[in-house]
């Protein structure tokens, strides 16, 4: 799934960025690199997201977070596997 769809308090896991290397090298600075913990502080506020990365809140455009591929820690612990649908 991508960040876009996630919902408030959940923890989320970073698979990969897809985004060119000047926006992927910033993201990583920040702290969103493959296998970072993230947690959704507040997906409410006109399209932008506020994140918790390492520690520190991170606030990210609802365009970026299309790009990020994550895994929620929940179905990560449960062992459940998201299923996407094409279409």
């Amino acid at each position: 799934m991508t960040l876009d769809q996630a919902v408030n308090s959940e923890t989320f896991i970073v698979k990969d960025i897809d985004q060119n290397s000047k926006m992927k090298k910033r993201l990583q600075d920040m702290g969103l690199t493959k296998g970072a913990r993230i947690k959704v502080i507040s997906n409410n506020t006109g399209g932008s997201f506020i994140l918790n990365v390492r520690g520190s809140r991170v606030a990210l455009g609802k365009a970026i977070t299309e790009h990020i591929q994550v895994e929620c820690l929940h179905d990560r612990v449960l062992g459940l596997k998201t299923v996407v649908q094409a279409g």
